[in-house]
Formats: C-alpha cells, sequence, structure tokens
C-alpha cells in the first residue's frame, strides 16, 4: 500500500526558519529547531537561543534529527516542552499515526517491522519516510522522545529517579543512566531542581501540576468555561487561570 502523503516538505524554508527564529515566531515551535553549532545545542525557535550568526546555526525538523546531526537539548527553552511534532499539520497520516504509536511505547517491546506493518508500510519505506519527513530514523525518534520525556519528569516531578526511568520506557536504570548520561553529558540526578521536586518522594497530599505546550493563538478563557462546567464537585476545580 502506497502511503497517503504529500509533496510538501518536513522543514519551513531556511529564510522563515531564519526570520522566525530571530523574532522568536511564536507559531513555529515544535515546527522545527535551531541547532547552534557553538556551544552546539538545539533550541525552540521561541526560546532565548544564543545570539549567533546565520552561518553558526542550522534548522532541523524535530528534536531526533537535531540530535542525531550531535547537538545536546537547551537547558532554558527547554524542547521537550515543544508542542507535539508538526507532521500531521504537513497532511502525512502515516506520519502522524506512526508517532502517535511510538508516544505510546509501540516501538519499547515491539521490533520496527510491527511498526511498519500496523501503519500498513514495509520497513524501508516507513525509515525513508521518517527520514524525509522528520530528519531521523523511527528509532532515533523513540529514543530522543523518551529521553526528553525523562528529562520534563526529573524536574516537574517528585518521581524516584529509577521511576522516572519506568516511565520514560527504559527497562533498567543502568540503560536509563548510561544514555541520559551519553546524550545529555550529565546525570539525571543531576537534572533536580534544588528546590521543588528535588528528587523527594512524592507526596500524596500535594497537587499534581501537568505543564501542556501549546501553540498561539489559543482560547484559553473558553476551554476554562468549557471545563468548568464539566468539573467534578468536590474532586476538580476552575478558577481565573487553572
Amino acid at each position: 500500500m502506497q502511503s497517503r502523503t504529500t509533496a510538501t516538505t518536513a522543514l519551513p524554508d531556511p529564510r522563515v526558519c531564519e526570520r522566525a527564529r530571530l523574532s522568536r515566531d511564536a507559531r513555529f515551535d515544535g515546527l522545527f529547531f535551531t541547532g547552534v553549532r557553538s556551544p552546539g545545542i538545539y533550541c525552540r525557535p521561541v526560546g532565548p537561543a544564543p545570539p549567533a550568526k546565520q552561518a553558526n546555526v542550522g534548522y532541523y525538523p524535530s528534536a531526533a534529527a537535531a540530535e542525531a546531526a550531535g547537538f545536546r537539548p537547551c537547558l532554558r527553552c527547554r524542547p521537550e516542552l515543544a508542542p507535539g511534532e508538526g507532521a500531521w499539520r504537513r497532511g502525512d497520516e502515516t506520519v502522524a499515526r506512526a508517532l502517535k504509536l511510538i508516544d505510546q511505547g509501540f516501538l519499547a517491546e515491539r521490533p520496527l517491522s510491527d511498526l511498519a506493518a500496523r501503519v500498513h508500510l514495509g520497513e524501508r519505506q516507513l525509515r525513508r519516510l521518517f527520514v524525509e519527513r522528520l530528519g531521523a530514523a523511527p528509532g532515533g525518534v523513540h529514543g530522543t522522545r523518551r529521553l526528553l520525556f525523562a528529562k520534563q519528569l526529573l524536574p516537574e516531578t517528585a518521581l524516584p529517579v529509577p521511576e522516572v526511568a519506568l516511565a520514560a520506557g527504559f527497562s533498567s536504570l543502568r540503560r536509563f543512566n548510561a544514555a541520559f548520561l551519553d546524550a545529555y553529558r550529565r546525570a539525571p540526578r543531576d537534572r533536580r531542581r534544588s528546590r521543588g521536586a528535588g528528587g523527594a518522594t512524592a507526596d500524596p497530599a500535594r497537587p499534581l501540576v501537568l505543564r501542556l505546550g501549546y501553540r498561539p493563538p489559543y482560547d484559553f478563557a473558553a476551554m476554562l468555561e468549557f471545563l468548568r462546567g464539566r468539573a467534578l464537585p468536590g474532586v476538580e476545580t476552575v478558577d481565573a487561570r487553572s
């Protein structure tokens, strides 16, 4: 079966990327990432990237592509908080379905051939499609996503490091530590904030705070009004801001 894709490219025109980077245009958040050759990090378009001449930057269609090129995620703009991959916005239904399965942990226990069969493609064709659209093979996308998810959990939750590794899809703490250290040049425990989560044991009495990425414009007031009318008494509370 042929992949239902369009002729659109995975990455916006470099001139568009450059203007978006310089203006921190939120409309492009998640659509591409900027790799800065010195100091070797990649950033979101909305992030405070280090001042760099155009010759010192490169643009990548996904976080996995940037990491495959040797860049580390920026600790300030935090690429793990960027809205989801833009493949579905480019009209690529096959890539969108495969990405959703990867997000659900499909490749954690199954081979790539099973993922290809699920989206009705051959393994080689799926790999080629990912490289064309996202700049990285499915395995690279899977590895980057679970590391970025772990990178998000470490400072924002009180989960112990072994539980973070398990939640991110790693089968062993040793593999998680090694992968994290190799990718980010620091141990997972070093990503803990000095305050807040701090690596302490989770307190069931504390509220669970979730951060959800979004791309402006977004009618946040209308969403709150929708949730307010459906809140469960004694369980959920909706105020003017959350």
